[in-house]
């Protein structure tokens, strides 16, 4: 089975490869980026996501990795869920993918009207500074095929590069993925995606 990593405003980081190689053999990263950001902080990054990229554009090349690679699981991370989301809700109306998990896709909430052709799990930040959770929550729950989770976490709980970064969340929400993608037993280094 084909899985698709759809990255966060961080890009492909070695963080990333070490979680898409715990996933098995036929993992694909999707980055935002052409060339990745080095050595860059939090908010910088974000601004260099929003010159290089933005949220639709990402979402568009999400679609393009879609139809090349026919994936049946996607993982998104903040932008990366979000994006995933607009591909398979208002972009893609057949494709491969059974099943989405996006982790805190903040961005989310401006594209609520919107769902996916398949089952989705979200797994939103206890808190987040521009919005409030539980109403999105509410509206997404009335929707079927959708699972969502208030994790008690903050936003880049999975993300070693974030500051908040959480290692037991990390554990926790990898082995689901793990679970979710069937692991294979010999994992082999993920490949990018170029677009």
């Amino acid at each position: 089975m084909t899985i698709l990593i759809v990255t966060d405003i961080f890009g492909h980081t070695e963080h990333v490869n070490r979680f898409a190689n715990s996933l098995g053999r036929d993992v694909k990263v999707l980055s935002p980026y052409v060339e990745e950001p080095t050595n860059v902080t939090e908010a910088e990054c974000y601004q260099f996501f929003l010159a290089q990229c933005g949220h639709q554009r990402f979402a568009e090349k999400v679609v393009a990795a879609i139809d090349a690679l026919n994936p049946k699981l996607i993982i998104g991370f903040s932008a990366g869920g979000a994006a995933a989301w607009v591909a398979l809700s208002e972009f893609s109306s057949v494709n491969s993918v059974e099943h989405l998990i996006a982790f805190y896709p903040s961005q989310l909430r401006n594209h609520l009207q919107h769902k996916p052709n398949c089952d989705v799990s979200i797994f939103f930040a206890q808190v987040e500074p521009h919005f409030d959770v539980e109403p999105v929550i509410d509206t997404l729950r009335c929707k079927k095929g959708v699972s969502c989770v208030r994790t008690r976490y903050l936003h880049g709980f999975m993300n070693k590069l974030s500051t908040n970064f959480d290692s037991y969340a990390y554990s926790h929400y990898q082995y689901f993925c793990q679970r979710e993608g069937r692991v294979s037993s010999t994992p082999v280094l993920a490949e990018p995606v170029t677009l």
